[in-house]
């Protein structure tokens, strides 16, 4: 988001996005499969590259993953993991195609293939969709029935309904008009403010006022009116003071 900015830019993001890639291939397959597993071969396999393959594969996924984060909470750990054996199917798929063909060329060009496509998407779908989908609902017209953005407008201002609109819809990441539990954790960490798992449950037990196992528009001005702001409202939840 701040390299490209919130709009679609596809020609601009392809050639940066091109070009980090190609490095990152390059530099990440001289390194891991070019030297650390033939290192490890030698020194710690007598020889046998399939000892090579799995340290060189495990040290990939651990230099890919934050080692403290591990500790955090339960949430972070599980999180983690899952990052970890990612990692070490990325690793291994890449280390193979090296054994496989014995050519450097070929796990660079997948690994580059593989970090464009993640960084391409990131940015015109997770970004720029995102912001693209929150920017337009934000300028949709009143359309709740129950009077509960005029309460808040009237109490608070249009621009204090539009900024919630907007944040709203930015932490709506399946673009279904409702918040869930992950939903709302997700965006709240990205904010830097991290809960974890009962927490979240436990702000969105607040919010959900209907008990529909998700929060709506409405239920969401409920929730962060009075204290005028996510953070107030998640403060006062799980602490009792705005």
């Amino acid at each position: 988001l701040n390299l490209f900015g919130p709009k679609a830019r596809p020609v601009l993001v392809a050639g940066v996005t091109a070009v980090l890639a190609s490095v990152t291939g390059v530099v990440e397959e001289t390194v891991f499969r070019g030297q650390s597993l033939p290192a490890f071969t030698n020194q710690l396999g007598d020889g046998d590259i399939l000892t090579g393959a799995l340290f060189s594969t495990l040290l990939f996924a651990v230099l890919h993953t934050n080692p403290l984060g591990f500790f955090k909470s339960p949430e972070a750990f599980v999180d983690n993991s899952t990052l970890l054996v990612l990692q070490i199917i990325n690793g291994a798929t890449f280390c193979f195609l090296y054994i496989a063909t014995n050519n450097l060329a070929v796990p660079i060009i997948t690994h580059a293939l593989y970090d464009f496509y993640t960084f391409y998407k990131t940015h015109l779908v997770d970004v720029a969709g995102q912001m693209e989908y929150a920017k337009r609902e934000a300028l949709m017209p009143r359309c709740s029935s129950s009077g509960i953005e005029k309460k808040w407008t009237d109490k608070r201002g249009e621009e204090w309904l539009a900024e919630a609109k907007q944040s709203f819809y930015l932490m709506d990441t399946d673009m279904d008009g409702t918040l869930s539990r992950k939903e709302l954790r997700i965006a709240m960490y990205s904010y830097g403010v991290y809960l974890s798992e009962a927490q979240s449950e436990e702000v969105k037990r607040a919010a959900d006022t209907d008990s529909s196992g998700s929060i709506d528009f409405d239920e969401y001005l409920e929730y962060i009116g009075p204290g005028g702001s996510r953070y107030k409202a998640v403060r006062y939840t799980l602490f009792g003071q705005y």
